[in-house]
């Protein structure tokens, strides 16, 4: 019995993965190149619109600009 709760549970954790996948590769779908770099480093990295300018040599409000876009497409999936 403990052997088939833990395939459940191992299934049930693929499953999830693939789900998390699948929306990635949706949102790299839908976004430009640097609105799904700006979301990135955003949201993954957490990383301030002051650094990411920096990094992506654009000014501070074209990088919040980038990502509110980006928001706004994944909010209308």
């Amino acid at each position: 019995m403990y052997i088939l709760q833990e395939d459940a549970e191992l299934a049930q954790k693929a499953v999830l993965k693939m789900k998390y996948i699948k929306i990635g590769l949706t949102i790299k779908s839908i976004l430009t190149p640097k609105q799904y770099v700006v979301f990135r480093f955003k949201i993954i990295n957490n990383i301030k619109y002051s650094v990411i300018a920096n990094i992506m040599g654009l000014s501070q409000s074209t990088v919040r600009g980038h990502y509110h876009l980006a928001v706004k497409k994944i909010r209308n999936l």
